[in-house]
């Protein structure tokens, strides 16, 4: 081919290109203006909580603040003080967590603002592992940040970033100017590293596997392209840089470390990493506390990401905080006759100086704040506790304060508590979360309790077998709307269980349900239950508090029904005498006689619709006062039914329409309380 084809090949592709080429143009151009402005790149990153990515040098950093921070704007007033006396009774030991967040803008200006500096910072890090620990750091107001330095094995160009993520953080952002280092693996080396340089700008250092030595990971080869150097040359200057070898300065400035380390990892060994650093940091005077977990190495063994010690040490030495134990963000309490509940405030106190201390709380509804409430603090500062009479409604938000003369020292608030009505919902599939659609709260005022938090109640449920829907998020929205309180609701429900399976254990029975997981055949031909179902149900419950919830729901019954091998259904005055037991051995177990309301539940699939034998027994509970009459499910047939009407779940339609019926029976009733 000759050179007028080309020729007129290239002129075509212009011509047709022209249009695009123009706008890559532009585009090229508004890139080059941003650089040269100085501006970088957007920055993104994947966080295993909410949280802010940003830019350092045209370094990927980011900051996973407790939730909404709002900093205020002017100090405490000379004078004010709390006007109300101390409430409450003695502090104990009771512990758990939950988010907390700084406070509206009628408080003083905060001294610090503590933070836990993560490393490293690399692709995929911190990853969903770290969820754990940094969901109890936030719990008590400790904000986590760090950025990406790359492959830097704690070089000179790493630790200058490093400077500059520090400076941004305490000049910028007002965080405070000594955080606690989190090193997991090689984030140790980098960690550790800086910190021998600025051992005045720490307040410790925690480490999960961390590298320590440089001539142990990555290895001096490896490590020397970081460095600008050659091997040899590294290996010469190895003192100047290797932080196992610049502990002295940390030592006599006092700054305590932490470590969990495996004594079988291979690829960080203990004895020449953190075994080493706590002999030297001994001998130097310094103080180290060292977790070696036994058969563990450098993995991904939970007990390296959720380590209470660890937590407990970075709440130490982070700076003044404050954990709110009770109530947890969305918790609903239940409301009592007079239209409202006294609520435990309870927490935990950390990292505070000696001192004047006074330790204030105050409720939101709706908007209006009330007065500041001087709480009791016990003897040794570290917890407190008081009985908070809360008016029926929500989201209420509850704010924690503690003061040392004018300043603001530490503070926490829940966003999110309930004073409404709430349910224990129990049972087998339909009661749980085998429906075909997952359902979602409207209302945003319907919660859900896992036995360890609380959560927008939207499916599936937790706590309940099942990844699919259920009626819980409709059911809850039409009792919000019709009773204007918050709802909760603590799921329980098994798939495919019998109520044999639900009884006490040693509960005997004469033949075993169809799945035999959770009972046990006896010597004498009979069966009895392992209560492995019960304890967890009844456990479940009386975390709630005597009287904590309304009713239990109890939809069950399929499983033993017209079963396939007829030697495992249930005969109908069994299943009533089953279910019984159930209902008063719960109930002397929990201490106190809650209402259970029991649904007629037999459906199997189009042609087996119903067994009258279990309806009978489901009913007849009723007519003895044990129960209270719930919704007739089988009823709800055709299109109501997942699979097309030929399953025995309920579709998307028959969720909501297996709410409704269940509203129907309770709304009366709660109308009478």
């Amino acid at each position: 081919m000759d050179r007028s084809f080309f020729g007129g090949l290239i002129g075509w592709i212009m011509k047709v290109n022209l249009h695009w080429l123009t706008w890559g143009l532009l585009l090229l151009s508004q890139s080059l203006r941003g650089l040269l402005a100085g501006e970088s790149p957007p920055a993104h990153k994947d966080l295993p909580l909410p949280g802010e990515v940003f830019q350092v040098d045209g370094h990927t950093a980011f900051i996973i603040p407790p939730q909404g921070i709002i900093r205020v704007k002017r100090p405490l007033m000379e004078g004010v003080r709390p006007s109300t006396p101390p409430v409450g009774r003695p502090s104990d030991d009771r512990d758990t967590a939950r988010p907390s967040v700084d406070l509206p803008t009628d408080l003083p200006l905060r001294t610090s603002k503590p933070w836990v500096w993560y490393a490293p910072t690399l692709p995929g890090l911190p990853g969903r592992e770290e969820q754990w620990m940094f969901d109890r750091f936030l719990s008590a107001g400790i904000a986590v940040a760090g950025i990406d330095v790359g492959e830097s094995f704690g070089s000179p160009d790493g630790r200058k970033l490093f400077t500059l993520f520090h400076a941004g953080m305490t000049e910028a952002r007002g965080y405070s100017g000594k955080p606690v280092l989190l090193g997991r693996s090689r984030g140790g080396l980098m960690a550790l590293s800086w910190a021998a340089e600025n051992p005045d700008k720490i307040a410790g250092f925690a480490g999960i596997y961390p590298v320590c030595s440089i001539a142990s990971y990555p290895g001096v080869t490896k490590a020397a392209g970081a460095y600008g150097m050659q091997p040899e040359e590294l290996e010469s200057h190895l003192k100047e840089h290797n932080p196992i070898d610049r502990l002295a300065r940390l030592a006599a400035n006092r700054v305590p470390l932490f470590a969990i380390h495996g004594d079988v990892d291979a690829v960080v060994p203990l004895e020449a990493n953190s075994g080493l650093v706590k002999e030297r940091y001994g001998a130097l005077g310094g103080s180290m506390q060292l977790i070696v977990p036994p058969g563990q190495g450098h993995n991904m063994w939970p007990g390296f990401f959720q380590n209470p010690e660890l937590v407990a040490f970075v709440k130490a030495h982070a700076g003044p905080n404050i954990t709110l134990v009770s109530p947890l963000d969305y918790q609903v309490i239940q409301r009592g006759a007079k239209n409202n509940a006294v609520v435990v405030v309870r927490g935990e106190l950390a990292g505070l100086a000696e001192g004047p201390l006074i330790l204030e709380a105050r409720l939101i509804v709706a908007g209006r704040p009330g007065e500041w409430r001087q709480l009791p603090v016990g003897p040794e500062r570290r917890r407190f506790e008081a009985d908070w009479e809360m008016s029926a409604g929500g989201w209420h938000r509850l704010e924690v304060r503690a003061l040392s003369g004018a300043h603001l020292v530490a503070e926490s608030v829940i966003e999110h508590v309930g004073v409404g009505e709430v349910f224990v919902v129990a049972g087998q599939s339909n009661s749980a979360n085998h429906g075909e659609e997952k359902q979602k709260t409207r209302t945003g005022l319907v919660a859900a309790f896992d036995g360890g938090r609380w959560r927008p109640a939207d499916d599936p449920q937790p706590g309940a077998s099942g990844d699919g829907g259920s009626f819980i998020p409709p059911f809850g929205d039409a009792i919000v709307e019709r009773f204007h309180v918050p709802v909760g609701i603590l799921a329980c429900g098994v798939g495919a269980s019998s109520v044999r399976e639900w009884l006490p254990e040693g509960a005997r029975f004469p033949n075993p349900p169809t799945l035999t997981g959770n009972v046990r055949k006896l010597s004498d031909g009979n069966w009895e239950s392992k209560g492995s179902i019960f304890r967890t149900f009844t456990a479940r419950m009386k975390q709630l508090g005597p009287r904590g919830f309304r009713a239990v729901l109890w939809h069950q019954g399929e499983s033993d029904a017209n079963q396939a091998d007829t030697t495992r259904t249930l005969p109908g005055n069994l299943y009533s005498e089953y279910l019984e037991q159930l209902i008063r051995a719960s109930r002397r177990e929990i201490g106190w006689e809650a209402p259970w309301f029991v649904a007629q539940a037999s459906y199997h699939v189009p042609g087996d619709e119903s067994s009258p034998d279990i309806r009978a027994a489901q009913a007849a509970l009723w007519r003895q006062g044990l129960a209270l009459e719930g919704p007739d499910s089988d009823a709800l047939k055709g299109d109501l039914r997942d699979s097309e009407g030929k399953g025995v779940h309920f579709s998307g339609a028959g969720l909501r329409e297996h709410a409704a019926r269940w509203v129907e029976k309770v709304t009366p009733w709660l109308e009478g309380k």
